[in-house]
């Protein structure tokens, strides 16, 4: 069970306050969690959906949401790729976005095309993922 000791409530917002701190420092951009944040609910929006609709719950089936998701993926790879410095991440990310919008866009006529979305919606994480090990490296080699 665990205990509310002021030991552990220093360790816990310790650990907060230095995520904060890298999130909002320069080593790292803020594109990326975003990036990864936005495809990850968007992974689980997409896998849930036959379960929400089966519960009845279509609220979040709307296409609003899919656009929402596009949208926050366009923007979140746009400012990742700005000042990147390797052109294979870059590439990545983008052909997975555009996989990615290809596939959300006409999956209802063809029903394969689902799959292929959450293909685009991994390689799109990993792309994040990369750039943001990428863009630690770089910082290390120049500090």
């Amino acid at each position: 069970m665990l205990s509310f000791t002021e030991n552990n409530i220093c360790k816990t917002s310790s650990i907060g306050i230095k995520l904060f701190t890298m999130i909002n420092s320069k080593k790292y951009n803020i594109a990326d969690f975003i990036g990864i944040a936005s495809s990850s609910i968007c992974l689980v929006h997409c896998i849930a959906t036959p379960l929400l609709i089966a519960f009845g719950l279509k609220l979040f089936t709307e296409p609003a949401f899919t656009y929402l998701f596009l949208i926050l993926s366009f923007v979140s790879i746009f400012k990742a790729t700005e000042k990147i410095t390797t052109t294979k991440i870059a590439l990545l990310l983008w052909v997975s976005f555009w996989g990615f919008l290809f596939s959300t866009l006409f999956h209802e006529e063809y029903e394969w095309l689902h799959y292929t979305s959450y293909l685009f919606s991994v390689l799109i994480i990993i792309g994040h993922i990369l750039n943001i090990k990428h863009c630690k490296s770089c910082k290390n080699e120049n500090e």
